[in-house]
């Protein structure tokens, strides 16, 4: 048995891993804060907070999966707020990529503090993103092994 192969495919140190760099991307950010003023904590929160409608409704969609109505109308609902929550969610990543440039523009944020704002801010959303990639497909594995064949 490999012991490189397993400590790489253990779910802790993915975690812990993630844990790293969501704490490095936050840093970052308090750092953006420092030198400039407290607007790139207020980017730090979109960025974290921008995956988050698309959790939601989701949620909302796949409960309503179960639901045996053919009737087109309510089928296509949960493809519409799937479609609002990434739409929700792209307009705050943009926001969050774009407001530290606007400061920055209007000479509210310095150079440093933009980049530095931008960096950990994408830290922040891809860690978010990246976790919770991993526990839906931790769910949809349990879900295979649920009802096995024999």
């Amino acid at each position: 048995m490999n012991s490189t192969t397993s400590s790489k495919d253990n779910p802790l140190n993915k975690i812990i891993g993630l844990s790293v760099v969501l704490s490095m991307g936050f840093l970052l950010v308090v750092l953006a804060g420092i030198y400039g003023n407290w607007f790139p904590i207020i980017n730090g929160v979109i960025f974290a907070i921008a995956h988050l409608p698309v959790a939601i409704t989701k949620a909302i969609a796949d409960s309503n999966d179960y639901d045996f109505s053919f009737d087109p109308v309510s089928s296509s609902r949960g493809s519409v707020l799937k479609e609002f929550g990434q739409f929700t969610s792209a307009f705050l990543v943009v926001t969050g990529f774009y407001l530290p440039i606007l400061l920055h523009h209007s000479h509210i944020l310095t150079k440093v503090a933009m980049i530095l704002t931008i960096i950990g801010g994408s830290l922040i959303y891809g860690t978010v993103f990246k976790f919770s990639l991993y526990f839906d497909e931790s769910e949809d594995h349990e879900a295979e092994d649920f009802g096995g064949v024999i």
